[in-house]
């Protein structure tokens, strides 16, 4: 989203692998590695970086630009020779950053069965591959796998076990792990929406994998996203790809959904409207049977609008006992209902 609001979607690769899987692939030509990072704060960020340089098999050396423009920002010397000593004195030139430490790349450990997550807040989420598996209720808090990757105990924290039996067997050593107490907003001024079609054809279908769907979303002209924090995500991507948002969401009644998520909803200006399930994952399973053939996409017969399309989606929940209410207007407070 940062790419997109940028407009540098065009001009800046990207790419779903890991970090430290680019930069293993980058360090076979290039002289000197640089790992740019705004954490939410100078520590996070080191540890941000630690993490990687622990799981890169190849990288022994590394300059870090963290938080460029923050006070505390500037530039980290992993394991440094002359290649990244002279990188860090051209950044600091040119970008006015300063030096802020040097550190040593940490030893690889063959442990895949714990992950820590340091500089944690309490009440920070915490997600697996973009599910929500849990809320942290300290600053320091270890993912603990079972031998066959499954998501067995969250030490400092405590899990979400219907984020768990969705996030299902992971390859914990390659598993992109995150926290996130609030997705990072931009004044409206700097957000680039684009408005979506009268006309809808091609549907997909997002289930709490929103970040690597971008490229069928852009595709797409509608989205059906299942879960809360999938479409809060998808509602931004929507705004800034031109593609209507349908909503399936049960806005958490075991007490996880909080204010964040339902600020992005309300602001979203591509969100058709919320589907206010009993379950989410239920009325999403359903919808992936009935009306995406258990598939993750969808070709019309023809062009339709998509609130006549959304009826049907709309008749099928009610008829199976899923739906709870429908939220259409974006600007409504989603106390609002049909």
């Amino acid at each position: 989203m940062a790419l997109l609001d940028a407009g540098l979607q065009d001009r800046v690769e990207f790419d779903r692998k890991l970090p430290s899987e680019c930069l293993d692939e980058l360090h076979e030509w290039a002289d000197a590695l640089i790992l740019a990072n705004h954490g939410k704060s100078r520590e996070s960020g080191l540890a941000f970086a630690e993490g990687v340089l622990a799981r890169a098999k190849r990288v022994n050396s590394l300059v870090q630009v963290e938080r460029p423009g923050e006070p505390d920002g500037g530039l980290v010397l992993w394991s440094p020779g002359e290649p990244e000593r002279r990188v860090a004195r051209h950044l600091r030139d040119e970008l006015d950053l300063p030096v802020i430490g040097t550190r040593e790349v940490p030893e690889r450990s063959g442990s895949t069965h714990r992950r820590r997550i340091s500089c944690v807040e309490p009440g920070d989420r915490i997600l697996v591959n973009g599910v929500t598996v849990g809320v942290a209720e300290s600053s320091e808090v270890v993912l603990i796998f079972d031998d066959r990757g499954r998501l067995v105990d969250l030490e400092g924290g405590r899990l979400k076990p219907e984020g768990v039996r969705r996030l299902g067997r992971v390859d914990p050593a390659r598993a992109i792990v995150k926290t996130d107490r609030r997705l990072r907003r931009l004044e409206p001024d700097r957000r680039r929406v684009v408005p979506p079609p009268d006309r809808i054809a091609r549907v997909v279908l997002v289930d709490h994998d929103a970040e690597r769907r971008v490229g069928e979303i852009r595709r797409a002209d509608a989205v059906v996203s299942i879960g809360d924090d999938t479409t809060a995500v998808c509602a931004e991507l929507g705004d800034r790809l031109g593609s209507w948002v349908v909503g399936v969401v049960d806005l958490d009644p075991d007490g996880w959904v909080v204010d964040d998520t339902l600020e992005a909803l309300n602001r979203a200006e591509n969100l058709l409207c919320l589907l206010v399930c009993r379950r989410d994952d239920r009325a999403g399973e359903l919808l992936r049977e009935r009306v995406f053939r258990d598939g993750p996409r969808l070709s019309l017969d023809g062009p339709r609008r998509p609130e006549a399309w959304v009826e049907d989606l709309i008749s099928l929940l009610r008829g199976a006992g899923e739906l709870r209410r429908v939220v259409w207007s974006p600007r409504r407070e989603l106390g609002s209902s049909r």
